[in-house]
């Protein structure tokens, strides 16, 4: 919520702004809130002040709200959502998706459910549903789990963690490898495996290290697979950074009958020499090792730097990927390399251009059948060199920018002896809300787009244009968001694919509504396929909920007059109703009983900061919660009051000109050198406080009196009793005097 006032600030004049608003029902649930204010000096918008406003909401019953940074993380999103989608002709489909939590006396509960239906299946699908219970350090999970980890577990099954006091974390788990949570014959069918793993300093996100073990029995290769390794995140300082990794593995296969070792290594780096920037990664894996980049070798390195206005680049990519599998007769064997470097010019008005230069090559086993060649081990090559331009001017003003890019070279492709020409042009365009984008390709970039062209033909040269029309834009406060656009594709594999889409979005506070269509249609040869799609949904936002995984308990306050003052309640003493307390930061009022509330207060250390109000007061205290229902009991005591004046005293004719002002002139009372209270003066120069009884010494802030005056008696030491009135004597402010020259003439 913003709200502003324009108004003309006077000198040496108090000016009262008044802003008034209706808070959200969410913002009326917090205990608490800030309001910030600042004050800006017309034309240019330049700030001179700024201040905040912490509001607290009264009531006898108050819940733990806790910081409300907390607000952001996915535990708060308690929503549903409901959608249809059809696809074509024949296929509907019904999905309920949703998430919320609540809090529970030791810790909380949080759930996430997907549930899909649809004409073609049998049961229900259920995917991504998971109950998490988080109790202080530990945290259990149970449904669908989904671990990238070096062989990815995904899956239906249970997992544990728990960090410790110096933010060391274990995990264990156990997926049965199954994507439907309710399926009912395929128990451990599909695989299984589990995990162990723990971490150091998992906080810490520039120096930690964690090791763990993985366990999973695939029935496809008929193979149990163990992996331990180790991994480390280390900045040595800002410009330095290393993660590495180690991983070792045994393989127990089956049929084979026997146990086939394997390891893995990775490393990324980052760093500065001078006015280098350099950053790489490389990895290897050995042929049979059974994580996720089985037989791959990666080898990265790009380096930049700044010479005067010049940023000179160079990239180095070389990856081989060449698995095995004891299942299979045919290995795959592919690689690819790429070197690139480049300069981007300095940047000339609105305009900025790159030129580079690269080599690629690509070699792989995978197309022999196309190429006609029976030999299925058999590599087939091609390799291109490229200069790479590009020009590009944006205009922030009127909200248009361009990028003109080209690329021309020499390829030499497979079974060819002479090099071939090839060029790729891509040019886009945007104003405002629209995206124009084309794309123009002649000749193959990769094998596979090589291999396809001859299918068309011995010869055929591969070709390829796209051409697209997106707008985007929010309308009606940015409640309402409407994405659309138009595509159309043409080349050898696709043929000819036009296709459209529409989505359209309504952002509420209490509800969001949502509607996507999209359209698609190819033909090729005598093939041909048109497909529209379309979904309309609903998503209601609940009640946000700040979860908290603590044990929790429920402060019950009982406020009495204690006009004995013997601290204890007595029989005829009466309760205090409407009567105001503060614990923390948190303001509650007694009920007609004199009985406060404060519910599901984690397990923890309170304060009870002191209140005076109507002539009654309590003293601060510090109290721990350590049960389920704290009772406690809390005694006012009768204070003192305390009043008093300014006045101004000054000859008329000799004083300087000053503003005749008694309001708002400040006190500070203190008590043992401690600030216990500031006072201002009203309108008629009258201040007035209800304090508990001590010793105490009032002084006036000279800071807050009128310019050119003063007071020569600054403070006073007063005693204030139970049930007594202390009159402070008159701070009597004076007015500077004007200076006078005086000349005597004598005979």
């Amino acid at each position: 919520l913003f709200l502003e006032q324009n108004a003309d600030i006077a000198v040496k004049k108090d000016s009262i702004f008044t802003f008034t608003y209706l808070p959200s029902k969410e913002l009326a649930r917090q205990s608490n809130y800030s309001i910030r204010i600042s004050g800006f000096r017309n034309p240019s918008r330049e700030i001179f002040g700024n201040t905040t406003v912490d509001v607290q909401n009264i009531a006898s019953v108050q819940q733990y709200q806790g910081d409300l940074f907390i607000n952001f993380l996915e535990e708060t999103q308690n929503q549903i959502t409901s959608s249809y989608r059809r696809f074509g002709s024949g296929l509907d489909f019904y999905q309920v998706k949703g998430s919320g939590g609540v809090n529970i006396p030791s810790g909380y509960l949080f759930m996430r459910g997907n549930i899909a239906l649809s004409n073609t299946l049998e049961i229900p699908l259920v995917t991504n549903t998971t109950l998490t219970y988080r109790q202080e350090q530990n945290e259990y999970t149970i449904g669908n789990i989904n671990k990238l980890l070096e062989m990815t577990l995904v899956g239906r099954g249970a997992e544990y963690s728990h960090t410790f006091e110096k933010n060391q974390k274990v995990e264990v788990g156990f997926v049965d490898q199954n994507y439907n949570l309710i399926e009912e014959n395929s128990w451990l069918k599909n695989g299984y495996g589990f995990y162990a793993k723990g971490m150091l300093h998992s906080n810490n996100s520039s120096r930690n290290a964690s090791a763990g073990y993985l366990y999973r029995y695939d029935p496809f290769e008929k193979a149990k697979h163990n992996i331990l390794g180790t991994e480390v995140n280390y900045d040595f300082n800002t410009d330095w950074k290393l993660n590495a990794k180690v991983n070792g593995a045994m393989s127990i296969y089956e049929i084979q009958d026997f146990v086939k070792p394997s390891f893995a290594g990775e490393t990324n780096y980052s760093g500065k020499i001078k006015s280098f920037n350099i950053n790489g990664n490389y990895y290897y894996s050995s042929d049979y090792y059974p994580g996720n980049r089985r037989g791959s070798m990666l080898l990265q390195q790009n380096i930049t730097t700044n010479i005067k206005k010049h940023n000179l680049y160079a990239n180095v990519i070389l990856s081989d990927f060449s698995p095995k599998f004891y299942s299979f007769e045919t290995q795959q064997k592919s690689a690819n390399n790429r070197i690139e470097i480049g300069n981007r010019f300095p940047k000339f008005r609105d305009f900025s251009f790159n030129l580079g230069y690269q080599y690629q090559e690509e070699s792989s086993n995978s197309y022999n059948q196309l190429f006609g060649n029976l030999d299925k081990n058999a590599n087939q090559k091609m390799y291109a060199n490229r200069i790479v331009e590009q020009l590009s001017w944006i205009s922030n003003s009127s909200r248009q920018s361009a990028v003109l890019a080209l690329e021309t070279g020499i390829v030499k492709y497979p079974m060819q002896t002479d090099n071939q020409f090839q060029m790729k042009i891509n040019a886009n365009y945007s104003y405002r809300n629209f995206n124009i984008n084309s794309t123009f390709q002649s000749g193959s970039y990769y094998l596979s787009e090589y291999a396809f062209s001859t299918i068309a033909g011995s010869g055929v040269n591969y070709e390829k244009l796209t051409m697209s029309l997106f707008y985007n834009n929010n309308f009606v406060n940015d409640k309402v968001n409407l994405s659309t656009g138009v595509s159309y594709i043409k080349d050898i594999v696709y043929g000819k694919s036009p296709s459209a889409f529409i989505n359209a979005k309504y952002n509420g506070k209490a509800f969001s509504t949502f509607f996507n269509s999209s359209w698609y249609n190819y033909s090729v040869g005598s093939l041909s396929n048109n497909t529209l799609t379309f979904e309309v949904g609903v998503t209601v936002n609940l009640q946000k909920i700040i979860l908290n995984p603590d044990q929790k308990g429920t402060i019950k306050a009982l406020l009495y007059y204690d006009t004995n003052n013997n601290n204890q309640y007595d029989a005829g003493e009466k309760f205090a109703a409407n009567y105001m307390i503060n614990i923390n930061k948190v303001a509650l009022q007694t009920n007609k009983d004199g009985m406060a509330t404060y519910k599901r207060v984690p397990y923890g250390t309170y304060y009870l900061k002191q209140f005076t109000q109507d002539g009654w007061y309590y003293d601060d205290a510090t109290f721990e919660v350590d049960r389920h229902t704290y009772n406690l009991s809390i005694p006012l005591h009768q204070s003192g009051k305390m009043q008093g004046q300014v006045s101004f005293n000054y000859n008329t004719n000799t004083v300087v000109e000053f503003q005749h002002r008694a309001s708002g002139i400040s006190f500070s009372i203190m008590k043992d050198n401690k600030l216990v209270k500031k006072v201002y003066t009203d309108d008629d120069g009258k201040y007035i406080s209800f304090l508990p009884i001590g010793n105490y010494v009032i002084s006036i802030d000279e800071k807050s009196l009128p310019a050119n005056t003063f007071c020569e008696t600054i403070s006073y030491d007063i005693t204030l009793k139970a049930g007594e009135i202390v009159v402070v004597p008159e701070f009597i402010i004076k007015v500077k005097e004007k200076k006078i020259n005086t000349k005597k003439f004598s005979n």
